[in-house]
C-alpha cells in the first residue's frame, strides 16, 4: 500500500465537495490530474 498524503488530501476534497471539478479547483490542480491521483490511490488500496 503506497499512497501519499497529498492523494488523501485530494480524496478528502472530492468526498467533501462531491464533484471532481470543484475538488480540483479547491486543490489548485487540474481536473485530469486529480482524476489520475484518485485512480492511483484506488489502485494502491486494491480498488478501482
Amino acid at each position: 500500500m503506497n499512497f501519499t498524503l497529498k492523494q488523501l488530501e485530494y480524496f478528502r476534497a472530492l468526498a467533501t465537495l462531491g464533484n471532481f471539478g470543484r475538488a480540483a479547483e479547491a486543490s489548485n490542480i487540474s481536473q485530469p490530474a486529480l482524476s489520475v491521483q484518485i485512480r492511483t490511490l484506488e489502485e494502491s488500496l486494491g480498488g478501482g
